[in-house]
């Protein structure tokens, strides 16, 4: 008996070393936990969407930098992930076997296509986890270091059975209380103002108060991640040589090493393709970072 389409694509997911995959509808979103909701609908990039198909790597499981050592520069996990692998070419094959049916199929980032499908809020709606308190998708078996990619189609796919993932927070605040601006003052909205993760991506220059509390921080920021016990809770790990080859992340993160970098080095070694910020802003940062590292 020949398998389903649903079966087939998550045969090749996982093939693709895809650790989670789910369907759900095409239906637009609602954002509530941004200060600023906004409504996102996927037929915007395909006019006769069906389907929503999102899937997830676990990105928690690498060797990072030494977070202690101040005189490094400190990157999200999502962006140090990118050093490994990206979340969109796993996707090629699924759109393959979805263009060999007939079907259309665009694959989703998240970063250029925020407007179009919200990555975090299919998740939750597919049922893969939660949103937590800290505004993010967070799963049972994988926390909430996860690198999301998404694929809209007009295949009728069938969702999974299932109802959506119940909340798993409970009475737990670590998140609020460790975020160093506040910006989660109320529980399951974030205050993208108060961000350090935004505010470190905008251009112009920073407050007072942000250069003071970034600390040796570069781009984003994973605090409210590193403190929620669904992270510490997980246990598998991976070992992957990165697309640099063997590297030393704690000597290639060195400020003192990244402040000289010229744009085009910045371009070819990290760049708007692994952290998404022109060169002047990635500058400023390491520069502001610089000063708040002990001399």
């Amino acid at each position: 008996m020949a398998l389903s389409l649903e079966k087939r694509l998550k045969q090749l997911a996982g093939q693709e070393g895809i650790d989670v995959i789910k369907f759900t509808d095409a239906a637009p979103f609602q954002n509530y936990a941004l200060e600023e909701s906004s409504r996102r609908d996927p037929r915007i990039a395909l006019s006769d969407a069906k389907s929503v198909i999102i899937c997830g790597i676990y990105i928690g499981g690498f060797q990072v930098p030494d977070p202690q050592d101040r005189s490094i520069g400190r990157f999200s996990r999502l962006i140090l992930s990118s050093f490994y692998f990206d979340v969109v070419t796993p996707l090629t094959p699924l759109i393959s076997e979805l263009k060999s049916e007939g079907y259309a199929a665009i694959p989703c980032d998240g970063y250029q296509d925020r407007s179009v499908l919200p990555l975090k809020l299919a998740a939750v709606r597919a049922g893969m986890g939660w949103q937590g308190k800290n505004s993010l998708l967070i799963t049972r078996n994988y926390g909430s270091f996860m690198a999301l990619g998404g694929i809209i189609t007009n295949a009728p796919l069938e969702r999974d059975a299932g109802e959506k993932e119940k909340d798993h927070c409970g009475k737990c605040e670590a998140c609020k209380k460790a975020c160093p601006m506040g910006a989660l003052h109320e529980p399951y909205r974030l205050n993208v103002d108060r961000c350090l993760s935004y505010l470190l991506e905008s251009q112009g220059e920073l407050s007072q108060e942000v250069r003071r509390k970034m600390g040796n921080m570069v781009l984003e920021c994973d605090i409210c991640q590193s403190v929620c016990p669904w992270n510490k809770k997980q246990k598998a790990k991976f070992t992957k040589e990165s697309a640099l080859g063997k590297l030393d992340l704690n000597e290639f993160f060195k400020l003192s090493r990244l402040v000289q970098l010229s744009e085009e080095e910045y371009r070819q070694s990290l760049g708007y393709r692994l952290t998404g910020v022109d060169y002047n802003t990635f500058h400023r940062n390491v520069i502001y970072a610089m000063r708040n590292a002990p001399s």
